[in-house]
């Protein structure tokens, strides 16, 4: 009976000691869990810090690339015009023996200051790529022809023939072109043309604008 009785106390401590193991396996292991998780969010932090700072270095590049670019928009020349042949009232101009220059008095914008009312001439300010448009006027049976000039090299021109019995026509073109510094512009009347000058709604127009310098 003694015996039984020792086995069964032993048995009782052994169960005993089970219970102890697998209740202090459940105590500790969480708290292994959260150092687990505390290494890795400190890892997570270092990488997320280490973009963060790359961030802030592509930010300020790319402030500085703006601040760049601003600088050179405001240093750049700002070259524009546009003008009319100047009349009171409606009339021609032409026709005349000799190709003269044409000057267009009416000037509606000059940004620059670059064209010259009085000569009529645009005078580049600038090294660079300049883009100019005109247009013409033909009426009453008379032919019409205009061309644009580079340093006294003809660039482009426009045509009217007016013995197709229409009496009025209009015309234009455009050029794009490379200028030096003080080359100048300008536009022409053909020999024995015209072209009719309306004192209100500026039919004969010369135009440009510089593109971009060089």
């Amino acid at each position: 009976m003694k015996m039984m009785m020792k086995r069964m106390a032993t048995s009782w401590l052994v169960l005993l000691g089970y219970v102890c193991l697998a209740q202090e396996e459940e105590v500790l292991g969480p708290v292994v869990n959260v150092y687990t998780e505390l290494k890795e969010l400190r890892s997570l932090v270092g990488e997320l810090s280490t973009k963060l700072h790359t961030a802030e270095a592509d930010l300020k590049e790319q402030r500085a690339m703006v601040d760049k670019l601003n600088k050179e928009r405001e240093e750049q020349p700002k070259v524009a015009f546009s003008a009319a042949l100047l009349s009171s009232e409606s009339k021609h101009h032409g026709p005349i023996d000799a190709e003269t220059n044409l000057i267009f008095g009416k000037v509606l914008t000059n940004i620059g200051s670059a064209y010259n009312p009085i000569t009529g001439v645009f005078t580049a300010p600038v090294r660079g790529v300049y883009y100019f448009r005109f247009s013409g006027n033909g009426f009453a049976g008379h032919d019409m022809g205009l061309s644009i000039f580079k340093d006294g090299q003809r660039m482009m021109s426009v045509y009217e023939y007016q013995s197709s019995g229409e009496q009025n026509d209009h015309a234009s073109n455009g050029v794009t072109l490379q200028l030096e510094k003080g080359e100048v512009v300008n536009m022409r009347l053909w020999i024995n043309t015209w072209v009719f000058i309306d004192g209100r709604y500026d039919y004969c127009s010369f135009s440009g604008f510089l593109l971009f310098p060089m």
